[in-house]
């Protein structure tokens, strides 16, 4: 009976790999019968430059589309959107879980028969070989939505860091007597390539296509879920409401912005010494103790020739 489920998780493993093959082979000819003016070389190099993954993924992302609940769909259209990935949709997400699930099942129950084939395999051992598969099945499920996560991540590290400098430059151009708008621009035509400047040019955008100015400020809020920016935001619609001074307001708070920055580093120079102990405990202790501990130890032992 193990062996027959041993056949059929190798079979299962293979014929996941030969449906993937299978896609792939019939996006190239696909791709092929569009260009046919085209060279095969050039039209099998347009085609490697768009990519393989990509295409599978949105391949089988329309088979398992169905498969999606509306609670994953909303947190994984959530995910990307505060990830910047627009040119990823859920139905990829999703498959991208279900084939790392599928591959790590088959390589592993293909460990395994591999195992038996060279003897018997104890309850024990399968008991164990199955809690591990449900272990990394899960774990691989998991991966693509920790990697929007920690992508999210760096897109807020990379937004607090610029923030002091665009808000110095709304700042410079409220000063100079320009609107918030012209200020705004200002500040995105001097800002390098990155985060925060790809938010406030959507939202400019946004603007310019006719939406208020106060609904694109929310829309913004909303994208990135970071305490400074939502208070910049509310702080700038609030102004705007009662008509209060752009320019003191982005100066005030370009300030205060500052002195958070340095109590932030502040905060972590502190954390270092206690972050320290434990390599410093592990590692560098052990190794100095045995250092001037050899020669006493070599001494007490009489092991000296």
């Amino acid at each position: 009976m193990f062996k027959h489920m041993l056949w059929l998780a190798s079979l299962s493993g293979a014929l996941a790999i030969a449906v993937a093959l299978f896609a792939g082979g019939w996006l190239l000819l696909a791709s092929l019968k569009q260009d046919k003016h085209i060279h095969f070389s050039a039209a099998l190099r347009s085609w490697l430059e768009m990519g393989v993954l990509r295409p599978l993924l949105a391949l089988v992302g329309r088979w398992l589309l169905p498969f999606i609940t509306w609670n994953q769909r909303r947190s994984l259209n959530k995910l990307l959107v505060r990830s910047a990935l627009t040119d990823l949709g859920i139905a990829q997400i999703f498959a991208a879980q279900v084939l790392l699930s599928i591959l790590i099942l088959a390589v592993l129950w293909g460990y395994v028969g591999i195992g038996a084939f060279q003897g018997p395999v104890s309850r024990t051992e399968l008991l164990m070989s199955l809690l591990l598969s449900v272990g990394l099945a899960t774990v691989f499920w998991w991966l693509p939505i920790i990697w929007l996560k920690q992508r999210y991540q760096q897109r807020l590290r990379a937004i607090e860091r610029a923030l002091p400098f665009f808000l110095d430059m709304v700042g410079l151009g409220l000063g100079s007597g320009q609107n918030l708008h012209a200020s705004l621009q200002l500040a995105c035509d001097h800002l390098h390539e990155g985060a925060l400047k790809t938010e406030w040019l959507q939202t400019l955008s946004d603007i310019r296509t006719g939406i208020a100015r106060s609904e694109a400020l929310r829309q913004l809020s909303l994208r990135i879920e970071l305490v400074a920016v939502r208070q910049l935001i509310s702080a700038l619609i609030q102004g705007e409401s009662l008509g209060q001074s752009m320019a003191q307001i982005v100066e005030v708070y370009g300030a205060q912005q500052r002195a958070q920055r340095l109590m932030n580093a502040e905060k972590l120079a502190l954390q270092a010494p206690v972050k320290m102990l434990f390599p410093l405990a592990l590692f560098i202790f052990p190794c100095t103790f045995l250092v001037l501990g050899f020669p006493v130890i070599v001494q007490l032992l009489g092991l000296q020739p």
